[in-house]
């Protein structure tokens, strides 16, 4: 089982999370700690890439002798840390375990206040064996022809990076892209046409990754949907699935009501074909939500597994469209096999998972036309529902919030702000009629 541990860290007190869940929901009041869960299992599992990146650094086994390379590399590692979280040396002590497979790693503060990272006796010697490996590419052969022509060769160092890539993800027991679509996406929207120019250096590592995402992704997306599919299938092998890409479209519309292109003047929405508006221009609703279907559209076009974290996609949005999102990522990680934790302060939002929950339980036995398609069930043995609360005690921070008779997240959570506001009604009511 893959888990990861937290202990004492930020306002999570106690919390222990199972990432081979297939989708999570996270709810809580706000700095509960549900921002600092997803970003510590976004690092947890991006530690497999921070290695790829230090193991394909040159400079990392070009300038150091080889008694510093694990040393270098646990540096790195803390640098990454930092960046995600910030300085550690005000924290209060804590600890992270991050369990996979028969493997595990620990993060703690020493007692000056910096991090330390320890790893299991039979991953330290594979990853060391790793450091060896591209220190001896880039220095004890350095000079031979071959060796020269493959880092001339920018070809040959993508087949190199993907086999250490292919070893990774054996070795952490991970082979999906790891992916955070965080809060506050509207403000990139709005500076759209301005994003390479934007400074990263005092943003935080998940969003600095967010925006590195985003350039790299908008170059697909030259034409609209349809066309790009067509073209999809003219370029790449394999078969892609037309059903659960039409529902995808089908979604994204009901949604964005528009047309997503990236143009060489720059990001549209079109409403039709002579109709359009720059995407600074755009609706709030649509600007928040513009990435999380983009990209939720692009992993099933290529069905590329991916862990995917997605914080608040109810932001700036209408009821409907809170479902409609909702059902584009059950459809992306029925359809992938890919995973996603979601944090939400919305109803709307946990009740229509409690719908596509109910679903599975009653229409996975059943004939004939169904309420809920089947590639937006999602079934409650795979399913996860916390509630967080900052607890000044030992205590779980994180409370299971699904009804296991039910299969749904139970609803007292759901209702929560409504009986409080129903309370202060009666209440206003009777003192009415008391006058």
């Amino acid at each position: 089982m893959n888990e990861i541990h937290i202990i004492n860290f930020g306002p999570v007190r106690k919390a222990v999370i199972n990432v081979d869940k297939r989708m999570q929901i996270l709810i809580g009041m706000q700095a509960s700690g549900k921002s600092t869960v997803c970003k510590v299992i976004y690092f947890c599992q991006k530690i497999r890439d921070y290695t790829l990146d230090f193991l394909m650094d040159a400079n990392q086994f070009t300038d150091n002798h080889r008694s510093e390379y694990f040393n270098n590399y646990m540096k790195y590692l803390t640098r990454q840390f930092m960046g995600c979280f910030g300085k550690t040396t005000h924290m209060q002590k804590f600890k992270i375990v991050y369990y996979f497979g028969a493997n595990k790693i620990e993060i703690t503060l020493n007692k000056d206040g910096y991090i330390r990272f320890a790893f299991g006796d039979v991953l330290k010697n594979k990853i060391y064996s790793l450091l060896l490996e591209s220190s001896e590419m880039f220095i004890n052969e350095l000079n031979s022809s071959k060796i020269s022509s493959i880092i001339d060769n920018i070809t040959a160092l993508a087949m190199l990076k993907q086999q250490l890539q292919n070893r990774l993800c054996v070795l952490f027991e991970n082979d999906a892209d790891i992916i955070y679509i965080p809060a506050g996406r509207s403000l990139l929207a709005t500076m759209s046409e301005k994003l390479h120019e934007f400074s990263m250096s005092d943003m935080d590592l998940t969003m600095q990754e967010f925006i590195n995402l985003i350039r790299n992704t908008k170059s697909k997306f030259g034409t609209k949907i349809p066309d790009i599919v067509k073209n999809y299938t003219r370029t790449v092998k394999g078969q892609i699935s037309n059903g659960s890409l039409e529902l995808a479209y089908e979604i994204i519309r009901n949604i964005f009501k528009a047309d997503y292109t990236s143009e060489s003047d720059g990001e549209k929405i079109y409403f039709d074909e002579r109709h359009w508006v720059k995407l600074m221009y755009g609706s709030s609703g649509q600007q928040e939500a513009l990435w999380i279907l983009m990209l939720s559209f692009i992993i099933i076009l290529e069905k590329k597994k991916s862990f995917v974290i997605v914080e608040e996609p109810e932001a700036h949005l209408f009821p409907i469209a809170q479902k409609k999102v909702v059902d584009l990522i059950a459809l992306m990680v029925n359809t992938t096999g890919s995973k996603a934790v979601i944090t939400t302060h919305s109803p709307y939002i946990l009740t229509s998972l409690n719908i596509l929950l109910y679903s599975d339980k009653v229409e996975k036995s059943l004939k004939g036309k169904a309420v809920i398609p089947k590639s937006l069930r999602i079934p409650f043995d795979t399913f996860a529902a916390y509630k967080l609360e900052n607890l000044a005690d030992t205590r779980e921070s994180l409370e299971n919030i699904l009804d296991e008779e039910s299969h749904m997240i139970r609803t007292d959570y759901i209702d929560e702000v409504s009986s409080i506001s129903n309370a202060e009604l009666e209440r206003l009511l009777d003192r009415e009629l008391g006058e």
